[in-house]
């Protein structure tokens, strides 16, 4: 399997973003735990065969920028960091995956 590619989008508040993308089909954007990047996640056990594996690092983490203002690393900042990378992909829906404190932000952005 082709290594993943990497790509960025801003946030809300300008900082810079990276995400990985792994895999054909259906985008699964893919929340990780934290804070660490999504590098630690690998292919979860093989899913980009099947879908498209999106994998962005927190702010602050892997690929992605350290943002001025440290008071920044909220959960409602991060909720909306989801929500700039559903729009920065051109999707209307998008289906969740979220791993440990992922969890957490994947549940404030369904809610």
């Amino acid at each position: 399997m082709a290594p993943p590619s990497s790509f960025s989008f801003s946030a809300p508040d300008g900082t810079e973003l990276a995400y990985r993308v792994r895999g054909e089909g259906s985008p699964l954007v893919a929340l990780p735990g934290g804070p660490t990047d999504s590098a630690y996640l690998g292919d979860l056990g093989g899913l980009p065969r099947y879908r498209r594996l999106i994998m962005p690092d927190l702010r602050g983490t892997g690929g992605s920028a350290t943002p001025r203002d440290p008071a920044s690393y909220r959960c409602d900042r991060m909720v909306a960091d989801v929500e700039a990378l559903r729009a920065h992909l051109g999707l209307d829906r998008m289906d969740l995956l979220a791993h440990c404190a992922g969890a957490n932000l994947a549940v404030l952005y369904a809610s």
